[in-house]
C-alpha cells in the first residue's frame, strides 16, 4: 500500500509542476535476461513428453515386455499424471535385464511435474510400477 501511495504522491506532484514523468520499474529497465541452461533443458526436456498408460488389471506400465527408454532430452524421469497416484520408478541398471532396480514409493500429484529419479544417461531402460492394479492410470512421462 505504500508503494502505491508514494507513486500517486509523485505522479500528482510531477503533474503541478508540468513536468514530464516516466515511471517504471528496475526490472522493466532492465534488459531481458537469457534463459538459464537448466531452464531451456527443462523446457526441453518436457517438450519432449509422452503419455503413459497403465490398464486396469495391470500393475505396471508399459504392459507386457516393452520398457520405456531414456532419451538425450533429460537427465531425470519425471511424471505428469492425469489424476493422483503413487508409483515406483523401476529400471534395468546398465540395461541388464538380471540387475532391476525399483525406488521407493511417490505420490504424484494431478497435472503436476514430479521427478522420480534422476542422472539417467540416454538409452536407459525404464518403467512404472503401480501398487494400485485395478485402476486405469495415464499421464505424461518426460525422459
Amino acid at each position: 500500500m505504500f508503494g502505491r501511495r508514494k507513486l500517486f504522491t509523485t505522479v500528482a506532484a510531477a503533474a503541478l509542476l508540468g513536468a514530464p514523468l516516466v515511471v517504471g520499474s528496475p526490472v522493466s529497465a532492465a534488459p531481458p535476461e537469457h534463459p538459464s541452461v537448466e531452464t531451456a533443458a527443462a523446457a526441453s526436456c518436457i517438450g519432449g513428453a509422452w503419455k503413459y498408460d497403465k490398464p486396469s488389471g495391470w500393475g505396471y506400465a508399459p504392459t507386457g515386455d516393452g520398457y520405456y527408454v531414456t532419451t538425450n532430452r533429460c537427465a531425470d524421469i519425471q511424471v505428469k499424471p492425469d489424476q493422483s497416484t503413487q508409483m515406483r520408478l523401476c529400471y534395468l541398471k546398465d540395461r541388464d535385464p538380471n540387475r532391476e532396480v525399483c525406488k521407493g514409493l511417490v505420490t504424484v500429484q494431478t497435472g503436476k511435474w514430479t521427478v522420480l529419479g534422476t542422472d539417467f544417461e540416454n538409452g536407459a531402460y525404464f518403467w512404472f510400477k503401480f501398487p494400485n492394479k485395478g485402476a486405469h492410470k495415464t499421464g505424461l512421462v518426460a525422459a
